[in-house]
């Protein structure tokens, strides 16, 4: 499989865009997956000022068969108060599906019709997740998991 280096003015860049795209929104509420998308999703967190909630499901690299929250503050009545917040889902790469369709069968999603699913890299699919680059079936480096050269 072909390797491509995102790097760092080609992230920054992305998550400008995510940012712009829900800054002027209310009760938002950012979904990082544990292990992917945890950078993306403190980097979004902190760029859009609302919390942050964490789901582990390994699909690649473990064995889990459903989703389960390692953080929930999706109905912490102190961030949202009286009704359900706008979640956002991140994640670094949408290959199968398999992470986004597992974590729709949580609660917080079944009872909450406000969602979004967003991957930086992803293909065409049914399950409404949107993404900002194709992956075309190569092995995204990203500049978090490179010790050494170009970030």
């Amino acid at each position: 499989m072909n390797k491509y280096n995102y790097y760092y003015d080609e992230y920054y860049k992305d998550i400008s865009d995510i940012a712009s795209r829900y800054k002027n929104l209310a009760n938002i509420h950012i979904v990082g997956v544990y292990r992917g998308s945890l950078p993306i999703a403190t980097h979004l967190s902190n760029a859009l000022d609302c919390p942050m909630s964490i789901i582990k499901f390994q699909s690649r690299d473990g064995q889990d068969k459903k989703a389960e929250w390692l953080l929930n503050l999706t109905n912490d009545e102190t961030l949202h108060p009286k009704f359900f917040p706008k979640l956002i889902v991140i994640d670094d790469v949408y290959d199968t599906g398999a992470t986004f369709r597992a974590i729709k069968e949580l609660p917080e999603f079944q009872k909450n019709p406000d969602y979004s699913l967003i991957a930086l890299f992803g293909n065409e699919n049914n399950d409404d997740v949107n993404y900002i680059h194709e992956q075309l079936y190569r092995w995204i480096v990203y500049p978090w998991e490179r010790i050494g050269g170009s970030m």
